[in-house]
């Protein structure tokens, strides 16, 4: 009996130690968690503060006299921009909506504004070069008041459609390239189903973000000189004096920005010239082969970077150059081919900031 009384005692003991341990580890563990929820109420407070000063003016204007790099068949329509502007008051966002222009069609066609889509819904309901620029301005100026003058925001939000507001508007208010990317990989998990989207761009195969053009504000940006970006600067300094990529005459079968393939819509990133299986491509200036294999829809690829840019050279049957390797302005890198997504022989050719972003029209340095 004594020794069940001492067993019972010794059980009370350690029974009440374990309670009074669990209570002081209750206690702390609240203690932390008041710590924990104080700082970061400070630091949301000092961000929000931080937020409020580094807030900057959203509307933009671009004053670009003479730097304004657009085709002349987009300049063409200069009057008719600013007459239509000046309509909504935003006269001074004329060389925007030109660069727009420029992105979504470099000028040609009967939609130079690619406006249909805004309109009725479906590519091809306009059909007169007059009544796009009507149309597409009084769209861009109802985006552009939506965006509260934002000017990223405007430019994307003309890409994307409207949603991209209000999408933006619930996640912190400003644009950013981050938000563009999850507007675009949400959209396109909701609308892939479809088969009408396709990821265009190398950088939207990596995000997954396939619903419209994640990189649409650097593009239309890039129109203007000097044509700054997150991975250099290119201005029309670097690009004078480049060689033909071809020893032949230059014959364009495609140009650069948006086009409609097989009855899609397609971003062209570069310029195709036709060549033949005999003709061999050259470097168009001195560098460094940065790559140098098969690249997917590019087929055999080879890309040189030369100071703040680089130059593609894409559908070659043979490479002649190794990653890695210095060349020659002038120097072979393989032959014409048609490998990886193409339907014919020729040479895609690009002029890009970032090895997979950052592409700018080839067009105007070869004089077309």
């Amino acid at each position: 009996m004594w020794a069940a009384a001492k067993r019972t005692a010794r059980f009370a003991v350690t029974a009440k130690w374990q309670l009074a341990t669990l209570k002081w580890r209750l206690i702390l563990l609240g203690i932390a968690a008041l710590v924990l929820f104080l700082v970061i109420l400070v630091v949301g407070i000092l961000d929000t503060l931080t937020g409020v000063q580094n807030e900057q003016p959203t509307d933009v204007t671009f004053d670009t006299a003479g730097g304004l790099q657009v085709s002349d068949q987009v300049l063409q329509y200069r009057g008719l921009v600013e007459s239509e502007l000046t309509k909504h008051g935003l006269t001074e966002q004329t060389n925007l909506v030109l660069a727009l222009m420029m992105q979504e069609s470099g000028g040609r066609g009967n939609d130079p504004m690619q406006a249909s889509e805004s309109k009725c819904g479906r590519i091809g309901c306009i059909t007169s070069p007059e009544e796009s620029i009507v149309h597409g301005v009084e769209h861009f100026a109802s985006v552009f008041e939506r965006a509260n003058r934002d000017v990223k925001l405007t430019l994307q939000s003309y890409n994307f459609g409207g949603g991209f507001i209000d999408y933006v508007q619930e996640n912190g208010g400003r644009y950013s390239k981050e938000l563009a990317i999850s507007f675009s990989q949400m959209m396109y998990q909701r609308v892939k189903h479809t088969g009408i989207y396709r990821c265009h761009r190398p950088s939207a195969v990596q995000h997954g973000a396939c619903y419209g053009d994640i990189e649409y504000v650097d593009s239309v940006l890039k129109y203007f000189a000097p044509v700054a970006v997150a991975d250099g600067v290119i201005t029309k300094e670097l690009l004078s004096g480049l060689r033909s990529p071809l020893a032949i005459p230059l014959n364009v079968t495609s140009r650069f920005g948006w086009r409609v393939v097989f009855g899609q819509r397609d971003n062209h990133t570069g310029i195709d010239f036709s060549c033949t299986p005999s003709d061999t491509i050259h470097a168009v200036k001195s560098g460094t082969v940065i790559y140098s294999g098969n690249r997917g829809p590019y087929g055999n690829l080879v890309q040189v970077r030369h100071d703040n840019y680089i130059t593609a050279y894409a559908h070659l049957s043979r490479l002649g150059v190794k990653s890695g390797q210095q060349i020659e302005a002038g120097q072979a890198l393989g032959y014409c081919g048609t490998t990886g997504r193409s339907s014919g022989n020729h040479l895609h050719f690009e002029i890009k900031t970032g090895e997979w972003s950052g592409h700018i029209d080839p067009a105007p340095v070869f004089g077309f």
